[in-house]
């Protein structure tokens, strides 16, 4: 892998050693956006290159299959991180953006806490805590929607969290837990319940919502 070498013996590491060992992507692409948010006991890194490719858009096959060639030499070199990067799992996304999430392996111990905390009719969830649960058994969250949830008529929003699989021993005890949270919430009264891989995280009153949070 290009200019990359082998690292993070702690995963205590700074901005400044993550962008050194992408600097092949960097010189390409430009300068990422790079931040990092709390994971457990760890902390979890998101990249993101802004490559500058709209497939949306109309043009010479022989051109664009030409791009497409270029940009998966590069989106391999990604890939071959993982196997240098033995204490993180890499997920990534490709639109008009290349987007790395460097995941740690190892979070610290086995407890949650999925609500954040509540304020002013507000209900806020740590998705990153969500994330490292379902992770640590084996299911990955495909999508988070809390936006498209909004009623008009009720003012109020839905969360609802897509799982790429079916545990219902799982995800009942994800609600379970959740449940037993929120039953410290005085103010407004909320509920979690789940569809098969589907996760609905919602208010049982009208001017509440929900909303997620990394801290």
């Amino acid at each position: 892998m290009k200019h990359l070498k082998k690292f993070f013996e702690s995963l205590d590491i700074s901005k400044e050693e993550i962008l050194e060992n992408f600097l092949y992507i960097t010189d390409k692409f430009g300068d990422p956006d790079v931040y990092n948010s709390p994971y457990g006991k760890s902390k979890k890194w998101t990249i993101s290159w802004n490559i500058k490719l709209d497939l949306s858009v109309m043009q010479e096959a022989e051109q664009l299959i030409s791009k497409l060639k270029d940009l998966t030499e590069d989106i391999d070199d990604v890939l071959a991180a993982g196997d240098r990067l033995e204490d993180f799992t890499i997920n990534m996304s490709l639109s008009n953006t290349l987007r790395l999430e460097l995941i740690p392996k190892d979070t610290g111990d086995d407890t949650y806490k999925f609500i954040s905390h509540y304020e002013w009719r507000q209900l806020y969830v740590r998705i990153n805590e969500v994330e490292r649960f379902f992770n640590a058994r084996g299911i990955r969250i495909e999508k988070i929607d809390n936006e498209s949830m909004y009623r008009e008529g009720d003012d109020e929003n839905e969360l609802w969290i897509y799982l790429n699989k079916i545990d219902r021993e799982v995800i009942g005890t994800f609600c379970d837990m959740v449940n037993s949270e929120l039953q410290d919430i005085e103010d407004r009264e909320y509920g979690c319940f789940y569809r098969g891989n589907q996760i609905i995280i919602q208010p049982a009153e009208e001017k509440s919502f929900v909303e997620v949070t990394t801290k």
